[in-house]
C-alpha cells in the first residue's frame, strides 16, 4: 500500500491542510488536493473519504471538483457522514461561498457521488476495505483503519486522548504502521487538550496503548510549531516514533 502526504505550504515540507493520498486513487480528507497535488494527480483521485468537516480537511473539495469540471468523466465518490456531507452542502457548498452542490455537473456527469459511511460500519472504496471508528475530538470524527490483502494503515485524524481505535488496532494482525495527530507543542499542551489534539507531552501518554512494535508516525504538526514540535519528540528517545514527511512516498 502507499501511501503520501499531500503538500499545503509553500516550501513543501509542512501541513497547513490535511490530505492523505493512498495508491494514488484514495484520498483521504480534501484539506489540500487542490493546493499540493498537479492536475495530472487529482484525475487519479476516484474516492475521497471525509473524517470530519474541519475547513482544515475539506477546504479544497470545490476548488478541486471545479478546475477539473472538463475533464471528469465518472464522478468522483465522496464518503462521509450524513453530519459531514450537511455541512459541506451547506456551509462550503453553497451560493454564499461557491458553487451548489446540485449544479455541479458537465456535459458527461455530475461531479461528485455521495456515499454516506457510519461509525464502526466498514467499506469498500478503490478496492480497499475502510473503518470508520470514532475518536475523540470537537466533533463527530473518525479515524480510518485502511486495509488491502497484505497490510492494513491506521489514521486517526484530529483526536486527542480515546480508546476504541486501539481496541481494534490491537486486534489487526496486519498492521504496519500507525499515523496520529501531533498539533501542538508541549508548552501549548493545555490547548492541545481543551480542541482535542496532541502535544508530546499527550502522544507519550497515549503510547502504551498503541499495539507494541507498530511504527507511529506523527502528522497534523501545526505548521508554525513543526520544528518545536519535532525537537520534543526527538528528546522523546522513543524510536518508535517519528514525524511523518511531507510528500514523501511511504510503502508499506
Amino acid at each position: 500500500m502507499k501511501f503520501r502526504i499531500v503538500p499545503s505550504t509553500l516550501d513543501g515540507r509542512r501541513q497547513l491542510l490535511t490530505s492523505y493520498l493512498i495508491n494514488d486513487s484514495l484520498a483521504i480528507d480534501a484539506g489540500s488536493l487542490a493546493i499540493g497535488l498537479t492536475p495530472e494527480e487529482q484525475l487519479k483521485i476516484r474516492s475521497i473519504v471525509i473524517t470530519h468537516a474541519h475547513l482544515d480537511h475539506v477546504i479544497s473539495l470545490p476548488l478541486m471538483v471545479t478546475d477539473l469540471f472538463e475533464e471528469l468523466r465518472e464522478p468522483i465518490k465522496l464518503y462521509a457522514t450524513p453530519s459531514d456531507f450537511e455541512a459541506i452542502q451547506h456551509h462550503l457548498l453553497t451560493p454564499r461561498v461557491w458553487i451548489p452542490l446540485e449544479t455541479m455537473k458537465n456535459a458527461h456527469t455530475e461531479l461528485i457521488a455521495y456515499h454516506p459511511i457510519r461509525t464502526a460500519e466498514s467499506f469498500v472504496a478503490e478496492d480497499l476495505k475502510i473503518t470508520p471508528i470514532a475518536v475523540t475530538h470537537t466533533i463527530l470524527t473518525h479515524g480510518l483503519l485502511v486495509e488491502d490483502d497484505h497490510s492494513a494503515l491506521l489514521f486517526t485524524s484530529d483526536t486527542g486522548a480515546t480508546h476504541q481505535i486501539w481496541q481494534v488496532a490491537q486486534e489487526c494482525d496486519k498492521l504496519r504502521a500507525v499515523f496520529i495527530d501531533l498539533s501542538f507543542p508541549n508548552r501549548l499542551t493545555d490547548l492541545a487538550r481543551v480542541s482535542c489534539h496532541h502535544s508530546p507531552a499527550t502522544l507519550i501518554e497515549e503510547l502504551p496503548k498503541i499495539k507494541p512494535g507498530v511504527p507511529v508516525y506523527a502528522v497534523h504538526l501545526k505548521a508554525m510549531y513543526h520544528h518545536q514540535v519535532a525537537a520534543e519528540i526527538a528528546e522523546l528517545n522513543q524510536p518508535r516514533i517519528q514525524i511523518a514527511e511531507v510528500g514523501r512516498e511511504y510503502e508499506f
